[in-house]
C-alpha cells in the first residue's frame, strides 16, 4: 500500500459506507426492498459528490468534526437522519467500523473538552 492509499484509506472508506447506510436507512424508513426510492437515490449521489470535493480527503476525520460544513442544510439534516437511523444498526453489519466510529468520537469529544479548558484558563 502506498503512502498516499493510507492516506486516503478513511476516505475511501467512507465512500464505501455512506451508501450502505442510507440503503439501510431507505429500506427501513421508506419500506423499499432493493433499489432505493428517488429521495434516498439523490442524497446518496448528494453526499458521494460532496466527499469527492471534501478539501480534507488526507487523513479525512468523519464530516461530524469537520469545521467547514459542505452540506446545503436541507441535506445535511437528511444525512443526520440517516446516521441516527443507520449508526447503531451498522453494528451488526459492519461491526468494526461501528466500533471505530464510536472510539473515534469519544476521542474528538475528549480533546474538544481539554481545548475548551486550556481556553478557559
Amino acid at each position: 500500500m502506498t503512502k498516499e492509499q493510507k492516506d486516503l484509506k478513511k476516505w475511501n472508506k467512507e465512500k464505501e459506507i455512506i451508501p450502505v447506510m442510507i440503503k439501510r436507512y431507505c429500506r427501513g424508513k421508506h419500506k423499499t426492498k432493493g433499489e432505493m426510492c428517488q429521495e434516498c437515490k439523490e442524497l446518496t449521489d448528494y453526499a458521494l459528490f460532496r466527499l469527492e470535493k471534501c478539501p480534507f480527503k488526507v487523513n479525512k476525520q468523519f464530516c461530524s468534526f469537520c469545521k467547514v460544513h459542505c452540506y446545503k442544510p436541507d441535506m445535511r439534516e437528511k444525512i443526520k437522519d440517516v446516521m441516527r437511523y443507520s449508526g447503531p444498526r451498522m453494528l451488526f453489519s459492519h461491526p468494526i467500523f461501528a466500533i471505530s466510529h464510536v472510539v473515534q468520537m469519544i476521542k474528538y469529544k475528549r480533546s474538544l473538552k481539554k481545548e475548551t479548558n486550556k481556553s478557559n484558563d
